[in-house]
């Protein structure tokens, strides 16, 4: 009786052990996320499962967009968001958006400015019917060649080889 008792008792701490080491630390951790993604909101600086560090700028039931860079943004669950950052977590300072580069120069026009459809058109005329036209293949060997020969005109090809 007391070699039963002791197997229940070991079963008994084997599964306690089982959750204290493995199912609560992974409730605690579902909980944590559970709560960061409900706290988030447009304007978060935010890290997400891939790596990719971006800012939300609009929040979903089960969605999210993301400003990756200025202008670019990507759509993403909010699932894939691991980790709001903060300013400890930052490595790199980003100027503001609506500020000029220093050093840009003006002076000189966009050529780009100045494109209009015409400027895609072909400017190579087209070749007119009448005029001699060459295909890669030589015009005297056109007429010489006998396709029931071979290839060296010494041996015929085709029905009549059938016969010897």
């Amino acid at each position: 009786m007391g070699d039963m008792g002791s197997t229940v008792l070991m079963l008994a701490l084997m599964g306690a052990a089982f959750y204290f080491l493995l199912i609560r630390p992974q409730q605690k951790r579902a909980k944590k996320q559970s709560e960061m993604t409900n706290a988030l909101a447009a304007g978060t600086r935010v890290m997400l499962s891939s790596g990719i560090f971006g800012t939300i700028q609009h929040l979903g039931e089960k969605q999210a967009i993301i400003e990756i860079a200025p202008g670019l943004e990507m759509t993403v669950i909010k699932q894939a968001i691991v980790k709001t950052l903060t300013a400890e977590d930052e490595e790199f300072e980003y100027a503001d958006d609506n500020a000029e580069p220093e050093g840009l120069v003006h002076d000189e026009p966009n050529p780009f400015d100045t494109i209009e459809p015409s400027d895609f058109n072909d400017p190579a005329p087209s070749p007119s019917p009448d005029a001699p036209r060459y295909d890669g293949v030589d015009e005297s060997s056109r007429d010489s060649h006998d396709p029931t020969q071979g290839a060296h005109g010494d041996e015929p090809t085709g029905p009549q080889n059938n016969q010897k």
